[in-house]
């Protein structure tokens, strides 16, 4: 039965993953995600002590569902908010935080349903539980606050696919800086890439090989 949020989330993850590629607004689902593990979690913890009940699949389906949502949301986000020279790195360092919490909640958890009794130990587990999606509900809702506010809702995007080069010779409003900082590495490099930025440097040059050859 434990197993269920893991089967869900193998067959929905591709899917719900798919579904947030093409409408973005992956930091809205990212909360929208904590919110369900917080009804999931509160909603296990007071499930009557039944033997045999079934009920118990109900909170282990939302979250299934929740992490589906969480994990598509919240790796596909991570490109977005780095440079692309940085991306192994942050990702390896979502990896090491993630690794961090696994190492320290079993063992937060063992040691509440050791020394608890209601509910044999479990309902304050899922207390636990519930107060840790609390505190990422308010930090999630917050970076969705902040994304929309000072990023122009960069998470929120949908990646339309432009090649490198039709960036720089075309790039949209707003990407200009962002391509200047993640593929400049030296002075001639981003000599050229002002040249191929800005239409005046091109203009500039131009007239002044027309010149020359006039001469």
């Amino acid at each position: 039965m434990f197993g269920i949020p893991y089967l869900i989330s193998a067959v929905a993850s591709p899917i719900l993953g798919k579904a947030i590629d093409k409408v973005g607004k992956r930091a809205l689902f990212v909360t929208i995600s904590s919110f369900l593990l917080i009804i999931a979690f509160t909603t296990s913890a007071f499930l009557p002590d039944t033997p045999g009940s079934k009920l118990e699949i109900i909170p282990l389906v939302i979250i299934g569902i929740a992490y589906s949502v969480y994990c598509s949301a919240i790796w596909g986000s991570i490109p977005y908010a780095v440079t692309p020279q940085t991306v192994g790195t942050a990702f390896g360092i979502c990896t090491a935080i993630q690794n961090i919490g696994l190492v320290i909640a079993p063992t937060l958890v063992a040691r509440i349903k050791t020394h608890t009794t209601k509910g044999y130990g479990y309902f304050w587990v899922m207390m636990f539980f519930v107060a840790v999606n609390c505190i990422g509900f308010c930090c999630n809702a917050y970076l969705y606050y902040i994304d929309i506010k000072y990023y122009d809702g960069v998470l929120d995007k949908v990646d339309q696919g432009d090649t490198v080069e039709e960036l720089l010779t075309s790039p949209k409003e707003g990407r200009r800086e962002l391509i200047k900082k993640s593929q400049s590495k030296s002075m001639a490099r981003q000599s050229l890439l002002d040249y191929k930025l800005d239409s005046s440097s091109r203009n500039t040059l131009k007239k002044s090989m027309a010149t020359r050859q006039n001469r």
